[in-house]
């Protein structure tokens, strides 16, 4: 009978089992690594910078969204380079609306007036915003507020139509203020 000593180095049928198992481990790594990468944030608009959540990027603006329920969340911007913009838009109660605005220094029973196609383009109507699928209609006038600041000091100017029962909010960073 033989004995293996345990000193004895592998022959040829040993490395390529070894060789195998190599193979295999690395194979496994690249499928985990490769199935836990985040998934595209489906709120993201088309052309959004790639692997950012509306999570980290209104943090990064030290936005908190409001705790109602909201509807139609779209986003682009980026956490990691903040000062390229953000742009969000969603729709919620009025009374939600309201109170998120009154919470960030815009008051809603006052706001500057803006109708589109009126030659006073604040960035809500180019080729950026149509890119979000944010449309206006030139027959409405809607609420704009310029003075709505989050808790770091980041402005937006916001524009909200002028719905009774809920409001589609569309908002555009303008000044990053301080991170968090």
């Amino acid at each position: 009978m033989r004995v293996r000593s345990e000193a004895r180095p592998l022959g040829r049928g040993g490395l390529r089992r070894g060789a195998a198992v190599a193979v295999n481990v690395v194979a496994v790594i690249a499928l985990v690594v490769g199935c836990s990468a985040a998934d595209p944030d489906p709120r993201a608009y088309p052309g959004s910078p790639e692997g950012q959540t509306l999570e980290a990027v209104t943090k990064a603006f030290g936005l908190d969204l409001p705790a109602c329920e909201l509807k139609g969340v779209g986003f682009s911007g980026s956490a990691k380079y903040p000062e390229e913009n953000l742009n969000l838009s969603f729709r919620a109660s009025k009374e939600c609306v309201d109170g998120f605005l009154s919470a960030h220094s815009a008051d809603p029973a006052h706001p500057l007036h803006w109708t589109p196609g009126q030659g006073n383009q604040i960035g809500f109507d180019g080729p950026e915003t149509q890119r979000f699928g944010w449309s206006f209609d030139n027959a409405v006038t809607y609420d704009l507020f310029v003075n709505f600041t989050t808790s770091t000091g980041s402005r937006f100017a916001v524009v909200a139509d002028p719905g009774q029962t809920e409001r589609t909010v569309y908002m555009d960073s303008s000044f990053l203020g301080g991170s968090s």
